[in-house]
């Protein structure tokens, strides 16, 4: 999961009062307070679960907010998994840091997309959270759909357009749509085998846009950030080194938006629109 700042229409541009502390963030199982009721914690991951992929931050994100009722809670904002490099799982560290700050975590929200590998692994370990997740590509992806059937729709429930109106102003959320993306590749960790440079010219032929593509943004009004997964592409500033394997899936130095059509397409151009007038 990524970030960037933006300026949506009202804001002023000033710099916040207190500055996000992202100098504190490390690869040791601990949230750590990036701006007052605002955490996150790293996990290192390969995308995909594919060791030919670079390592990256694998974010999670808590923020302390006021429920519908009046009470407060825990919300987190994505579903990292333990993978192979991490030594716990992200389900029982959030857990214990919720039981540190006294508060109770009802509602996990998963970032969509891609991101649906390790469902089942938090619904199981947090029987009381309601999971939320964009609506559009999970009946195309084999382990959404499992966690559907297991959980059932109780429990697994579709984010609302402009996420919940008890939480503007706190943290609010978009469901991002409009784009179609390539079907879902099975992964190591579903128990496919691992890309080598021999299996990716037939990858690069399964690179195309077929199903619906939709993820989750996340906008924090009071220090002026907007969190994205890779609803558009991944972020590489101008200047430098794209590695191969994200240039393959249409990335460009100095882009926020797939730089290749052939691997990412507009699904619904109007609503694609809108979504990107709300986030600029």
């Amino acid at each position: 999961m990524s970030c960037f700042s933006s300026e949506p229409e009202g804001m002023t541009g000033e710099t916040p009062k207190t500055p996000l502390k992202w100098q504190q963030e490390a690869f040791n199982n601990k949230f750590v307070e990036l701006y007052p009721n605002f955490w996150s914690i790293s996990y290192k991951h390969h995308p995909g679960s594919q060791k030919m992929m670079p390592i990256i931050n694998n974010k999670q994100y808590a923020f302390r907010v006021k429920g519908a009722d009046g009470t407060e809670e825990l919300l987190l904002f994505g579903v990292p998994g333990k993978g192979t490099l991490n030594d716990q799982e992200p389900a029982k560290i959030a857990m214990a840091f919720a039981d540190s700050l006294g508060l109770p975590i009802k509602r996990l929200i998963c970032q969509g997309g891609m991101h649906m590998l390790y469902l089942n692994d938090w619904l199981e370990q947090m029987p009381s959270v309601t999971l939320y997740i964009p609506g559009d590509r999970i009946p195309f992806v084999p382990t959404g759909k499992a966690a559907v059937v297991k959980f059932g729709r109780g429990r697994i429930v579709d984010l609302p357009k402009h996420g919940f109106p008890e939480l503007q102003g706190t943290i609010e959320f978009l469901h991002f749509q409009g784009l179609k993306v390539h079907a879902d590749i099975p992964q190591p960790s579903e128990g496919a085998k691992h890309l080598s440079v021999w299996s990716l010219p037939a990858l690069a032929v399964k690179l195309k846009p077929v199903d619906p593509h939709d993820e989750v943004f996340a906008y924090h009004p009071a220090s002026g950030l907007m969190i994205g997964a890779d609803c558009v592409a991944w972020h590489f500033t101008k200047g430098t080194s794209v590695p191969f394997m994200f240039k393959l899936t249409g990335n460009k130095a100095g882009f926020l938006c797939c730089n290749d059509a052939s691997v990412m397409a507009i699904r619904d151009k109007a609503l694609l629109e809108a979504d990107c007038n709300w986030i600029l």
